[in-house]
């Protein structure tokens, strides 16, 4: 029986926004700037959201603020929802419907450009033959600094803008693994992790930026890289021949996990999430070609 008693959760759209960019800057006050509010706006959001939520999305450290599991949670689960939402006008409008068409260059993160992207743009390119993407990869950072430099119209990366010329959207939640050989045990220790050898990703790739971030703030050592490889992939082979354990993106190894080739090995009770990140250039306009193409995508 449903309980009449209970009051419902109350909470604004708005402050989900408010939220979602102190969650990709770091800081109250950078998020301040960003919306073009006042810190003490965009604290009492905070405090607002908390409250209706009834946890703890945030602990001051220091003078700097550091997110709580909670609120990576929150953050995952919001990110999709917030995404409807914002499309309601357009489908309102019957923009959907239109055809998609010209060319478009769309750079991403090697993680994102091989395992995400291809299915939706090959359904995208069903829906719309006269639409003619270019897909490019590399890491992150490379992918900011093409997008701020005008060579591709649109950026999808795995860590959060680095760059202050770079205008971010939440786009979609990704979930990493840990990845062993076979032998490797179902559960590991996080005392353990410098018992093993670890294959990693390059500096400046999304992957490694979150999988080390996430390692400070539970308090866990960050591991030494035996070998540093530039693709997802490479690890994943890397991996399978014996080489140590890797975090990777969990479709990346989702195929050799299947195979048995590598398996799935839990770090204690620790869960990686990490929101994934539309880009633009912070002075671009957006255009209806830009803004429905990353609907149809996130769809």
């Amino acid at each position: 029986m449903p309980n009449h008693g209970e009051m419902p959760v109350r909470f604004t759209l708005r402050q989900l926004d408010i939220f979602a960019a102190v969650m990709r800057t770091g800081q109250v006050r950078a998020a301040a700037d960003t919306l073009h509010l006042s810190q003490a706006a965009v604290s009492q959001a905070l405090q607002e959201l908390a409250e209706a939520l009834d946890t703890r999305l945030f602990e001051r450290r220091g003078r700097a603020i550091v997110a709580t599991r909670a609120a990576h949670r929150l953050l995952a689960l919001s990110n999709e929802p917030r995404a409807e939402l914002e499309a309601l006008g357009a489908r309102l409008r019957g923009d959907a419907d239109h055809e998609l068409t010209g060319p478009v260059h769309i750079a991403a993160s090697s993680t994102i450009a091989r395992y995400l992207l291809p299915a939706p743009l090959a359904r995208l390119l069903r829906d719309h033959p006269a639409l003619r993407p270019t897909l490019s990869s590399s890491n992150s950072a490379t992918v900011e600094a093409c997008v701020a430099a005008g060579e591709a119209d649109l950026g999808f990366i795995e860590g959060p803008a680095q760059r202050p010329d770079i205008r971010a959207a939440l786009w979609r939640t990704d979930w990493l693994e840990i990845i062993g050989p076979p032998r490797a045990p179902a559960r590991l220790d996080p005392a353990a992790i410098r018992d093993w050898s670890w294959v990693m990703r390059e500096a400046g790739s999304g992957t490694r930026v979150v999988f080390e971030q996430s390692l400070a703030l539970a308090g866990l050592e960050r591991p030494t890289a035996v070998l540093v490889v530039d693709d997802s992939d490479a690890q994943v082979r890397a991996v399978a021949a014996g080489a140590g354990l890797a975090c990777v993106s969990r479709a990346a190894a989702e195929r050799a996990a299947a195979a048995g080739e590598v398996r799935f090995v839990a770090l204690g009770a620790h869960v990686f999430a990490r929101p994934l990140w539309s880009i633009q250039r912070h002075d671009a306009t957006p255009t209806p070609l830009i803004e429905r193409l990353v609907r149809a995508l996130t769809e």
